[in-house]
């Protein structure tokens, strides 16, 4: 198969769940033998700092870069070809190319795409061998937390040949507000689970410990992409019960000015950049928190830990109920219900006032008692690497085999955004290269991030 993935977030470097998990499944699907192009934006990178040193930044990760220009760089990393656009405005025009030369068997689409550019561009391009992938609930255009609701966009992906959705919780979101159904695959983003298990046993803080750092005396509280849709309020109100703790912050894309000063105004919160390899910043945790406040698709992070033996404090919504596979602790919040319009890629929320008692009660109880922590990280463990187990790497590759392309539509009569002017499309192209861009210069590098 010829595949296209048009995604309107970054190919490389890989900025959270949505990203990565897109990343490596065309990496998995090269090499099955399928030819896999990307189109997507350029890096944020390239914003901050110079086009050499993203080049720099792609030919370290062993990248071959196949053509340069002052519009796009084309490259090729682990057999796939990726055509990042430096300006977002002509996203749209370089899947109508690309598209035009491979003639894709599919098109893959996620939903992570303000003013379904991509979406509509692969559309148009490959009418009828469209397949959307449903990652951020926020960003479909439908449902109570829809970012950007459009009549529109629904039909759209209602017109795709087919949806796959990454979780439970975004496959019955899918069915309860589009109605939409779809085919649950969730992805294997995570390796060989034996082969994480035995590198953190061996490089562990002592024998038999299980967890890069957790497990020890060493090691941070840590939480990746600190921002107030991930529940910043409460990592700040924990360190400041725990002045004596050692926190760790990784920003990413969710990080504004405001969180960023909040962070740096505490004296035993560190923040580190973020790195491809989430395993770098798991050997310095050794309690992982994620207190998010909205609704959740899944929560990769939460297994990454897990596999390590980290014992994991998530709150109880939407799909990281689900990532934490029956392991205590879901904790309560009060999830984010209202936003308000923002001057950047997102909605700004509303964040209701937090009790952050049960979290400092049940971090409490993980730093005091180290054999309760070593048995939450040996339950973690087991689940993940059974969880991980189960997932197969040829679910996409399979699903798309035996897909059956949708009925052409006719271009009159084939659904459009017609709301959205051009200059709007360019706009909102513009705002989601904020979306996965790293925090500003000055606070960390600029070249990675997490899932989450």
């Amino acid at each position: 198969m010829r595949i296209l993935l048009a995604q309107n977030m970054f190919h490389l470097p890989t900025h959270g769940g949505a990203n990565k998990s897109n990343r490596i499944l065309m990496e998995q699907l090269a090499a099955r033998g399928h030819e896999c192009h990307v189109v997507a934006p350029m890096s944020g990178a390239l914003r901050q700092t110079s086009l050499d040193r993203h080049l720099s930044y792609l030919e370290g990760l062993g990248a071959a870069i196949r053509s340069v220009s002052a519009e796009s760089v084309t490259y090729e990393h682990e057999g796939v070809v990726a055509h990042a656009v430096v300006s977002p405005s002509r996203l749209a025009r370089e899947v109508g190319a690309v598209a035009a030369a491979l003639d894709p068997s599919w098109t893959l689409v996620p939903s992570d795409d303000p003013g379904m550019i991509m979406l509509g561009a692969a559309s148009r391009a490959t009418p009828g061998r469209v397949v959307y992938l449903a990652h951020t609930l926020q960003q479909l255009p439908f449902g109570p937390g829809a970012f950007y609701p459009s009549a529109a966009g629904t039909r759209l992906v209602k017109a795709a040949a087919g949806v796959v959705a990454v979780s439970r919780a975004a496959r019955d979101h899918l069915r309860e507000w589009g109605p939409i159904e779809s085919e649950l695959i969730y992805p294997q983003v995570y390796g060989d689970p034996v082969t994480v298990t035995v590198t953190v046993t061996v490089t562990g803080p002592g024998p038999g410990s299980g967890s890069g750092s957790g497990s020890g005396d060493e090691g941070a509280v840590t939480m990746v992409n600190p921002c107030a849709y991930k529940g910043l309020p409460i990592f700040l109100a924990l360190a400041d019960a725990r002045p004596d703790t050692s926190f760790l912050a990784v920003p990413t894309w969710g990080a504004t000015g405001a969180d960023l000063d909040a962070l740096h105004s505490r004296p035993n919160i560190r923040l580190v950049e973020p790195a491809d390899d989430i395993g770098v910043i798991l050997a310095m945790t050794k309690v992982l928190v994620m207190p998010s406040l909205w609704d959740e698709t899944f929560g990769y992070t939460a297994v990454e830990a897990m596999l390590r033996g980290i014992p994991v404090l998530a709150s109880d919504v939407g799909g990281l109920s689900e990532a934490k596979l029956g392991v205590p602790y879901l904790l309560p919040v009060r999830p984010i219900t209202e936003y308000e319009a923002g001057a950047h890629a997102r909605p700004v929320p509303v964040v209701p006032e937090q009790d952050a008692r049960p979290w400092a009660e049940a971090l409490d109880r993980l730093l005091s008692d180290p054999g309760h922590r070593r048995e939450l990280g040996r339950l973690s463990r087991e689940a993940a690497t059974s969880f991980v187990a189960s997932l197969d790497e040829g679910a996409l590759e399979r699903y798309l085999g035996e897909l059956t392309p949708a009925p052409a539509t006719p271009a009159a009569d084939r659904p459009r955004a017609r709301a959205l002017t051009p200059e709007r499309r360019a706009a909102l192209a513009a705002r989601l290269a904020v979306h996965a861009a790293p925090p500003p210069p000055g606070t960390v590098p600029d070249q990675g991030d997490h899932s989450s």
